[in-house]
């Protein structure tokens, strides 16, 4: 993040499986939480970047590859939807740990 996005520092909202919490209505408790943190590090820390970020062997969204972009998308559609006025971005990292930016 630092590197591609010419950023100094990195505010870090995590959460078990979180591209996951988005691809079904069952979790508004926990994306409520995790809107509020990202609203937070946007109008008090100044981020201008969110990144939905998924990952190889999740143990809280245990799903292939494929599932993972389908998710990620899906969140990417939501955290636009807040009206934040940040780029969103989304990314998976690999098995290799490579990150793949997903469009």
């Amino acid at each position: 993040m630092k590197q591609n996005y010419n950023i100094d520092g990195v505010d870090m909202v995590t959460f078990p499986g979180a591209d996951g919490l988005f691809s079904n209505g069952d979790h508004s408790e926990e994306i409520a939480l995790i809107r509020r943190a990202v609203s937070i590090s946007i109008e008090k820390h100044g981020s201008r970047i969110i990144a939905v970020v998924g990952h190889y062997d999740c143990a809280g969204n245990p799903v292939t590859r494929e599932h993972h972009y389908v998710h990620i998308r899906m969140a990417m559609r939501e955290v636009s939807s807040w009206n934040l006025h940040a780029q969103i971005i989304g990314l998976y990292v690999n098995d290799k740990r490579e990150i793949e930016e997903i469009k």
